[in-house]
């Protein structure tokens, strides 16, 4: 069946929490999400932490080192969700703990808050304005420069992006059912997980003393759609990016690493646009 995910965003002082059902990582991790929607409400309102959470970590509660961590899985998880049986101390040890804690958050849902705060009827779109800051890290997004170097096409030409929240806070295991079938070689698919459990926030202007980190998500097919309608071929009918240059996908074997480039050349046939790759050295 797969990887499901429950996207967590939570205060540890004051033991509130909102916990929203992301079904697969890549059915609900894009600027149209409603999980999206409600932790960019919530990120809007404060400073919060966030983790978006796979079933998978039930198996790999050892490689959770940080109590902020193992709190935000106490919002979604309880000692039900666990088999201790033939597990060594420390596994049986994090168990109790989110067990402990699992009835003391306090939890609210903004579904339909989050709709009317982003006239979800008209915009079906989070806004891409301000900083996604990370004060654990002292590191900060440009979300408007994330949003247009990250736009994408549906097959019906709808602009959307993946949004970096659910990718930066994920526990593993998502971005790589994300980009299974290609990414474009602008993708900093490193990212993924490094600021998972931080605590984050969405300002109108960078603290002092934070840095900005150059960051996308992109699929391959999607991407270059939009590019491809938008900033259209050279003279050999490849699709250019959004910087004159030609579009280059690739994509990742099962240890991470990435293949070697390719590029995407278009043609028309029967009034329908047909995409090949080809590598460079072709």
């Amino acid at each position: 069946m797969g990887q499901l995910f429950l996207a967590s965003v939570y205060n540890v002082e004051g033991k509130k929490c909102s916990v929203i059902d992301a079904d697969k990582f890549h059915a609900n991790c894009y600027s149209f999400s409603g999980a999206v929607r409600s932790i960019h409400y919530y990120l809007r309102q404060g400073p919060f932490r966030v983790m978006w959470i796979g079933d998978y970590i039930i198996d790999r509660l050892t490689e959770i080192t940080r109590e902020e961590d193992l709190l935000g899985i106490s919002t979604c998880y309880n000692c039900n969700d666990f088999n201790t049986e033939n597990k060594d101390n420390n596994y049986i040890e994090k168990v109790n703990f989110i067990e402990n804690n699992n009835n003391l958050w306090e939890k609210e849902c903004v579904w339909d808050i989050s709709k009317k705060y982003f006239n979800w009827n008209s915009n079906l779109s989070v806004k891409y304005e301000g900083y996604l800051i990370n004060h654990t890290k002292k590191l900060a997004v440009n979300l408007k420069d994330y949003y247009e170097k990250s736009k994408s096409y549906t097959k019906r030409r709808e602009t959307y992006v993946v949004d970096p929240v659910p990718v930066l806070t994920e526990t593993g295991g998502g971005i790589e059912i994300l980009l299974f079938e290609g990414l474009s070689a602008k993708t900093t698919e490193k990212l993924a997980k490094t600021w998972c459990g931080d605590l984050l926030q969405i300002t109108d202007e960078l603290p002092e003393n934070y840095s900005i980190i150059e960051c996308c998500f992109l699929e391959a097919t999607s991407r270059y759609l939009y590019c491809y309608f938008n900033y259209g071929v050279n003279e050999e009918d490849f699709v250019l990016d959004n910087n004159g240059e030609i579009f280059s996908a690739v994509s990742l074997n099962m240890h991470g690493r990435r293949s070697y480039p390719c590029h995407i050349k278009a043609r028309i046939e029967d009034n329908h646009v047909i995409f090949n790759t080809f590598h460079p050295d072709e």
